[in-house]
């Protein structure tokens, strides 16, 4: 019984250290991971919202410079836009998740985006 309490207590352990996330894919391109909810979001709530948003930006052939970086709190929050549209906030909780800076995170996200969703974007007609 002591035995079987201990790795109960062991995997419960485990379990509070594993983190949760979301991989958001788009047309089966990995586009980013969210590790953390946002206000009072769960990082599910969180991921659906970025996907909508994705979808209704991906209408229209998209270039990288439309997806820029806004930097709202000096290294404590960054806003990502697609076409002039907030796509995702950046913050704290998503840096501890990732165990990076809050820019680092930001930065890998931006570059990450620019490299996948021109390709994925619709062709203009020709």
């Amino acid at each position: 019984m002591k035995r079987l309490l201990c790795f109960i207590g062991a995997l419960l352990i485990v379990a509070a250290f594993a983190q949760s996330y979301v991989d958001i894919s788009i047309g089966g391109k990995f586009i980013m991971r969210l590790r953390a909810g946002y206000g009072n979001l769960t990082v599910e709530e969180r991921a659906r919202i970025v996907e909508e948003r994705l979808v209704e930006v991906l209408g229209e052939r998209l270039r990288e410079e439309q997806i820029t970086l806004k930097e709202v709190r000096k290294d404590a929050q960054y806003e990502i836009y697609i076409r002039g549209r907030l796509l995702i906030t950046v913050t704290p909780a998503d840096a501890e998740a990732a165990k990076m800076s809050v820019k680092q995170i930001a930065e890998h996200w931006l570059k990450q985006l620019r490299r996948t969703l021109p390709e994925l974007s619709a062709r203009p007609p020709q």
